[in-house]
């Protein structure tokens, strides 16, 4: 028999053995009990999430969602804005239902649920880039969860979103107002800013960032919550990966070819290991701006207080972060 379709045969064959063998194995570790144990790494899009998931759950340990909160991919979210909010005392609707069904591992879906199947999974790992205004919801009501707030300079997230503007990204800023409770809770004092955003896209995504940080920097403290910048982890990947498995209390081993796994390309990146250049992570988007957007970006970061946690828009500062009106204080 011709190799190359016994080769075929093989692959299609351990395709559809993941896919009707994910779900059986994760009701079996459901009802096991191995979901307690929860990491919830929420970021903006374009920020590294992918990458650190993947650093994260190295050895496939963790059953791994990936963006179950994405309302055009996942059917029970579909009715929700790309950035829903939802108060921590409303503890009724059917999105906080949801949430339950997500971090307590009954959740299934086949897109979402990208782990491969295994027999017994050590815990849960939520990688998500539209969950940020959930994050106090969650803190309230699923308190076990460890939460990872990852943060990309937003100039950088900007342009790299333009670059890609096929894939799904809030446009409209102005869209945050049609959620009322956002707006009492949040935003009064940035409505102005918000009415009065023009049409640039690079100024409208700078304004989204900052809304969507503003939430869990303001309700969050610095222990319900891990804050690890991009920069950061690409500067000096082994100390923040260090860190970061300290805080959620794991054992940490920086054999096992930490490096292969860093310049590893992910699922949303192709070229990773081009964007990882010092060089161009720092300098290159500054060549690709106007000195208008960037002046109008750091106003709107400003407004929000966080301007000057990348004042030199380079290298995010974290006693800056500290030091503003934000719920973390210190770190």
């Amino acid at each position: 028999m011709n190799c190359k379709l016994i080769q075929k045969a093989v692959e299609k064959t351990h395709k559809v053995y993941k896919k009707t063998s994910r779900i059986p194995l994760a009701s079996l570790n459901y009802h096991l009990g191995n979901y307690k144990e929860a990491i919830w790494l929420v970021s903006d899009g374009r920020s590294g999430s992918t990458w650190l998931s993947d650093l994260l759950n190295a050895d496939r340990g963790y059953r791994e969602f990936f963006e179950p909160f994405h309302p055009y991919i996942v059917k029970k979210v579909r009715d929700y804005s790309l950035f829903q909010y939802l108060r921590p005392e409303d503890q009724g609707s059917p999105l906080g239902d949801f949430l339950t069904s997500v971090f307590s591992g009954e959740f299934k879906h086949l897109r979402a649920d990208v782990s491969k199947p295994r027999l017994f999974y050590k815990g849960l790992l939520v990688k998500d880039i539209f969950a940020h205004l959930l994050m106090p919801w969650v803190h309230h009501n699923i308190p076990g969860v460890k939460k990872v707030l990852l943060i990309r300079n937003p100039f950088s997230v900007a342009l790299s979103k333009q670059r890609l503007k096929k894939w799904t990204w809030m446009t409209e800023p102005k869209e945050f107002l049609n959620q009322q409770a956002l707006c009492s809770d949040y935003l009064e004092p940035f409505s102005e800013a918000i009415h009065s955003i023009g049409d640039d896209f690079i100024e409208k995504q700078i304004l989204i960032w900052a809304i969507i940080h503003h939430v869990p920097l303001t309700s969050l403290n610095c222990q319900d919550l891990h804050i690890i910048f991009y920069e950061d982890l690409v500067s000096r990947p082994a100390q923040e990966i260090e860190k970061l498995f300290n805080y959620l209390e794991l054992g940490y081993d920086q054999g096992e070819s930490l490096n292969q796994r860093i310049y590893k390309p992910t699922r949303t990146s192709k070229n990773f290991s081009q964007e990882l250049s010092r060089d161009s992570l720092l300098d290159s988007w500054k060549n690709q701006l106007s000195a208008q957007q960037i002046d109008k970006g750091m106003e709107i970061l400003e407004q929000f207080q966080l301007s000057k946690v990348y004042e030199d828009n380079l290298m995010p500062s974290r006693d800056a972060l500290a030091q503003g009106k934000f719920a973390l204080q210190s770190f």
